[in-house]
This record gives C-alpha cells, sequence and structure tokens, in this order.
C-alpha cells in the first residue's frame, strides 16, 4: 500500500543508556475527490468523509492561490492535504506562503498544453523551486511539479520534459476514460502515461490529481464501473511511487464522469477513501 519509509533514530533511557533503533512504515497512497466550490463540493465532504487529497484550482482572473480560511479551505476535513495551483503571477507564491499553516501540494498552471510555450513554463515554474528554496514556510509544501493529462502523454504523443523545470518533486498526471465500449485495465489507464515520466525522470513522485471514467452504456447498473475503480484502485495502491489521487466528481462541468453517493461508484469510491 503506497510507498514505505524507513525511520532511525536513538533512543535513551532513565538511566542514560541508548540505543539505536530502526523501524519501517507504509505510508497509503492519499485519496480523496476533486468538486467545485459550492453545493458539490459541500456534498463530497458530507458524502465521501475520508478525503484526505483534494485540489484547489486558485481564485480570480487570471486565477492566484486561494486565501487559507477561504473558499474551498472552509470545508477542508483537518487531515486532508489541499494541492494548490493558481495560473497568475508565480511571484504571488511568496506573499501567500506567508498564511500557510497547514500541509499543501503545489503546480504553477495545471495542465498548460497548448496554452503556454513550454520553454516559458519551465522558466516561470522554476520560480516556484527558488521561491521555496528561501521562504521560512517552505515546511508546509509537501511538493510541487507540473500536471498534464493521461491524454497528451499517450495518444497525444507528449514529451515530459516540455513542462519538467529544475528542482520539480512530482509530475501530475490528469488519467480520464471516456469510453463508453468498455473499461479500460489500469495498464493502459495509467501505464503508459507513469512509464514515460518514470523513464524520463527516474525517482521523481506522481499525482493523478484527476481521475475519472463515464459509466459504460451495457453498464446499466454501474456495477462494472464501480469494479472498475477498484481494480484501479488496487493498482494505484500498489505503485511506490504515487502519493495522491483524486476522483474528479464534477457533475456541473462533466456530468459523464460523475456518481451519485449512494450508487454502487460511488461506494467504491468511498471505500477507496478509507483504505
Amino acid at each position: 500500500m503506497g510507498r514505505t519509509v524507513t525511520l532511525t533514530g536513538r533512543v535513551r533511557d532513565a538511566a542514560g543508556h541508548t540505543t539505536t533503533r530502526t523501524a519501517t512504515i507504509a505510508v497509503p497512497t492519499l485519496a480523496g475527490m476533486d468538486a467545485p466550490l459550492g453545493a458539490e463540493w459541500t456534498a463530497a465532504v458530507a458524502n465521501y468523509p475520508g478525503v484526505v487529497y483534494t485540489r484547489d484550482f486558485g481564485a480570480g482572473s487570471p486565477t492566484l492561490l486561494t486565501t487559507p480560511g477561504a473558499g474551498k479551505w472552509a470545508a477542508l476535513p483537518a487531515n486532508a492535504i489541499m494541492h494548490c495551483s493558481w495560473k497568475g503571477d508565480v511571484e504571488y507564491l511568496a506573499t501567500w506562503l506567508n498564511s500557510i499553516d497547514r500541509r499543501v501540494y503545489l503546480t504553477w498552471y495545471h495542465e498548460p498544453m497548448g496554452d503556454v510555450v513550454p520553454a516559458t513554463y519551465r522558466a516561470t515554474a522554476a520560480r516556484v523551486t527558488q521561491i521555496l528554496a528561501n521562504h521560512p514556510r517552505r515546511r508546509w509544501v509537501l511538493g510541487h511539479g507540473p500536471i498534464v493529462t493521461r491524454y497528451w502523454l499517450d495518444e497525444g504523443g507528449g514529451n515530459p520534459a516540455d513542462w519538467a523545470y529544475p528542482g520539480m518533486t512530482h509530475y501530475g498526471i490528469d488519467c480520464y476514460s471516456q469510453d463508453k465500449t468498455a473499461y479500460w485495465p489500469a495498464s493502459r489507464m495509467f501505464g503508459v502515461a507513469f512509464g514515460k515520466v518514470r523513464a524520463a525522470y527516474p525517482g521523481i513522485r506522481l499525482w493523478v490529481p484527476e481521475y475519472g471514467l463515464v459509466r459504460a452504456t451495457a453498464d446499466t447498473s454501474g456495477q462494472g464501473r464501480a469494479q472498475a475503480i477498484r481494480d484501479h484502485a488496487a493498482f494505484i495502491r500498489a505503485q511506490a511511487d504515487v502519493d495522491g489521487w483524486a476522483y474528479f466528481n464534477n457533475n456541473a462541468q462533466f456530468p459523464q464522469f460523475a456518481f451519485a453517493s449512494g450508487s454502487p461508484e460511488g461506494q467504491a469510491w468511498r471505500d477507496t477513501q478509507t483504505i
């Protein structure tokens, strides 16, 4: 389940005797849900209480990082980690960090393909690394890196190097399937895209910030999609380099990917979040 971490510490008893002990612990993959601010986010938190990872896309135009305590932060479960992104001035990060007192992940300009020239992206995103290196609150940032889509990496033949910048710790891949004829195995849903990033950047950590699959036409009950979710979850949990993933249950924008909390798919995702 997720990755393992080895901890070594020196222990001293009341008499002053010391010894060294090493323990290996399992760190589970973070599972959560993405939903837009408003009724859908409120429902997501209420109906899927195991949310420990979610996305916030910023506020304003161009978007800036959402102020902690505002927006989705207000209903964020206490142990959940927000993966924050913004498309506005990268320098705003330095000011925003002054108010942070919770663990976060960061991405400057989510899915930049077609919107930002790769060289411009790399130069601008590199400022994230530089800002964090000198900021007193950098300890709250668990990692940072670009996010692209599975489609762009796989069918689109994208090169992960386009968006890679010095100091990035993670690479995010939004993984969707709109195939209404069959549910894809994990090897297709994740494997090709993961493989391209791993080959280009050995040791990089991965996220799946958005994940979703449309219900197949023949799957009238939703049981098939529920099983596909469980199969995908088992695969993700077995990947030692994947730190978090979240279902994008956005009914307003992408109703084909959404599911009701009482549906088989909803229960499958609820179970995924509690493992």
